[in-house]
């Protein structure tokens, strides 16, 4: 364990779910250095085969801990095994990151001082970049940066990025721990249930590079993953918004269209956006 932030009222909790890590999570713990706050790297081992060891870096973090359960129960156990733990030292701020994704210089520090700054708001993500493992960028998504924008995109839209989001650890008091019922989806539904009590909000910069990952959860568990958005958006369904009704619609085409059509789609708009004059 390494040397404690001296004040852990400006504390950062970063939490890690890691499952059987494939060497990548060194990198992404490098992407920490020089945040600019005091960070406890709160890495949950969700069962992996071999146990995930972090070697103490001095120069690096205040703290690391590892929390390690003995059987994979899924990233929604893990996460509520972190957020435990965060809530028992009395964190306040929570970052999520994934293991492959990398923080920008001064993120932690942009999204604390945001939430400092604004106190109404509990929860602010980000624009986000993905890129390959050639280090090729496949596409950037910018998202609504109000309140307002943010709750009438998610009737039918990503319009939070889950490993680049920095969130109050109280609104776990108020909003519930994440839910197991929303398989591949419980970050969406998690956000709809703090967006319903607390305002939101995003940055317009790019903070996170997560990595694109042909093979990952929007393919493997693509079909679940959309059953679980109907389920999500039945739940919060508003009838006077027509955000809602779209929604449904889109959710419901998209069991047709392959994803490979989507990612294209995603590339074209950042081209397109990239090569648009200032």
């Amino acid at each position: 364990m390494l040397e404690r932030a001296p004040n852990l009222h400006e504390t950062v909790a970063v939490l890690i779910p890691v499952f059987n890590d494939d060497g990548r999570l060194g990198a992404t713990l490098r992407s920490l250095d020089g945040q600019g706050v005091p960070i406890v790297v709160v890495i949950v081992d969700d069962g992996s085969t071999e146990p995930v060891v972090v070697r103490d870096e001095p120069s690096r973090y205040w703290e690391i801990v590892v929390l390690r359960h003995e059987v994979n129960r899924g990233i929604e156990h893990a996460l509520n095994t972190g957020l435990e733990y965060i809530g028992r030292r009395g964190i306040p701020y929570v970052a999520r990151l994934d293991n492959g994704d990398h923080c920008t210089p001064g993120r932690l520090s942009q999204q604390r001082a945001f939430l400092d700054a604004h106190p109404a708001v509990h929860l602010v993500g980000c624009a986000v970049e993905w890129r390959d493992d050639d280090g090729r960028s496949r596409f950037t998504r910018v998202f609504p940066t109000t309140h307002e924008a943010i709750v009438r995109a998610l009737h039918h839209t990503t319009a939070l990025i889950h490993p680049a989001v920095m969130f109050r650890s109280s609104v776990v008091r108020t909003a519930g721990m994440y839910s197991a019922d929303y398989p591949a989806a419980e970050d969406l539904e998690f956000f709809c249930r703090i967006a319903r009590r607390h305002r939101v909000a995003n940055l317009a910069e790019t903070l996170v590079v997560t990595r694109f990952d042909p093979a990952g959860v929007s393919v493997r568990r693509r079909r679940d993953q959309l059953r679980s958005t109907l389920r999500i958006q039945l739940a919060f369904f508003q009838p006077a918004s027509w955000a809602s009704y779209y929604g449904l619609l889109k959710t419901l085409g998209r069991f047709a269209i392959p994803y490979s059509w989507i990612v294209a789609l995603k590339g074209l708009v950042s081209r397109r956006r990239r090569m648009a004059p200032a």
